[in-house]
């Protein structure tokens, strides 16, 4: 933030801050407020991946969110991969390789996905909130590879989750088939019991 010398200008520029300070604070109790009433989330989603060099992939899948903590994204096509949360860790298969990774959940926490199931203070206060319209972008402080996440939404149900990512690519998620419910079916998966088991909990 640009600083000036000058009485007047500084007078003004304190005055701006503490408005613009309260408009942020307002659109993340806003956004807050939106997320606190969903208290489940199921949808289908296609996604498209814009590389820094101009590359594109895309993909598609299911998404499920219930509150407090369960989170899955199964992506279905082009390549089958599971990353969901149990307990306190995070898990990602991936039936090609067949390998289940885990880490724990501490590990993500510079990721703003977290804050569509935790509405803690002690997490939310690592975010920066901005809101135009009804829509949001959520921006960390803390750095971490997803540098900001957007929210856009129909009503009060989410439609578009845009990530833009520290190495400049940028995912976009577009919903589908969005409902308010989530089953225990949606959070179940099936891992083989042959599957190679890379647990990173205890990684410095």
């Amino acid at each position: 933030m640009k600083r000036s010398f000058f009485w007047g200008a500084l007078i003004l520029g304190c005055a701006q801050l503490g408005l613009a300070s309260a408009a942020l604070a307002d659109d993340a109790t806003q956004l807050r407020q939106k997320l606190s009433a969903m208290q489940a989330l199921s949808a289908d989603f296609s996604s498209e991946a814009v590389r820094s060099d101009g590359g594109k992939s895309e993909s598609s899948g299911k998404l499920a969110l219930k509150r407090p903590d369960k989170e899955i994204l199964h992506t279905l096509s082009p390549d089958e991969t599971v990353l969901y949360t149990k307990g306190d860790d995070i898990f990602y298969f991936d039936p090609f390789v067949n390998q289940l990774s885990i880490y724990k959940s501490s590990a993500g926490n510079t990721s703003p996905f977290l804050l569509l199931t935790d509405h803690s203070d002690a997490l939310w206060k690592n975010y920066e909130v901005k809101g135009d319209n009804g829509n949001y972008t959520v921006i960390s402080k803390q750095g971490g590879d997803i540098v900001s996440m957007d929210l856009q939404f129909d009503g009060d149900k989410i439609k578009t989750l845009i990530l833009k990512m520290k190495d400049g690519t940028v995912n976009s998620y577009f919903l589908s088939n969005v409902a308010s419910t989530a089953s225990d079916a949606d959070f179940s998966v099936q891992i083989p019991d042959d599957a190679e088991i890379d647990d990173e909990r205890g990684a410095n």
